[in-house]
């Protein structure tokens, strides 16, 4: 079995807000940074996206409201990398069964990128990313590298006759992505049973 990746989306998105506040203010404070993160993830679970305020992440984290806005300079750009720090490193395996490797693909989908935190920030963050550069830039950041390693496990598998060839392996997982959110925005779990009956469903299709 080899790795299509090991990699953390978290680094990439720290890198972006660096380069962002870079020059803007005083060195970020690693204590201060883990607190307002921390806050971020707890307010999360807490109230959600939409009543998610920069204001009570402060007062959580202990540290002023210009402190945040100083290295974070929308509410998005906290997300995002609030969001990066709580996703499991991407270390999906190429095996010599496509079927057992889509499925895995899945589960880690539906744990990381359509866990209950990610389902709520991501139809918003999304709709942001339309209208604000940065933060398209930023949630490519996170998302980008766990889709790519997703399509080398797929890509690997059409290789071996899998899948088809030709398979539009960015279709399929925008298929698969679609249908694990919309269970979560309906208020259902990911089930083993379901995520079996999608791995079906999309080899099937192709």
């Amino acid at each position: 079995m080899t790795d299509a990746t090991d990699a953390t989306a978290a680094p990439v998105v720290a890198r972006r807000s660096q380069k962002v506040t870079s020059g803007s203010g005083r060195p970020r404070s690693e204590r201060a940074r883990t607190a307002v993160l921390d806050a971020v993830t707890a307010l999360l679970d807490e109230v959600g996206y939409q009543h998610l305020t920069v204001e009570a992440v402060a007062v959580r984290a202990g540290v002023g409201r210009t402190t945040v806005y100083r290295w974070w300079p929308t509410k998005a750009a906290l997300i995002i990398e609030a969001l990066a720090t709580t996703l499991p490193r991407v270390a999906v395996g190429i095996t010599d069964d496509g079927r057992r490797d889509l499925r895995t693909v899945l589960d880690r989908m539906a744990r990381a990128a359509c866990s209950p935190a990610m389902s709520d920030a991501l139809p918003a963050l999304a709709a942001e990313a339309r209208r604000d550069p940065d933060t398209a830039e930023r949630l490519a950041g996170l998302l980008g590298p766990r889709r790519a390693a997703d399509a080398a496990v797929l890509l690997a598998a059409a290789a071996r006759g899998d899948l088809p060839l030709h398979l539009d392996v960015s279709l399929l997982l925008d298929v698969a992505l679609g249908a694990l959110l919309w269970r979560r925005l309906r208020g259902e779990d990911p089930t083993d049973a379901a995520l079996d009956t999608l791995t079906d469903l999309l080899i099937g299709s192709g």
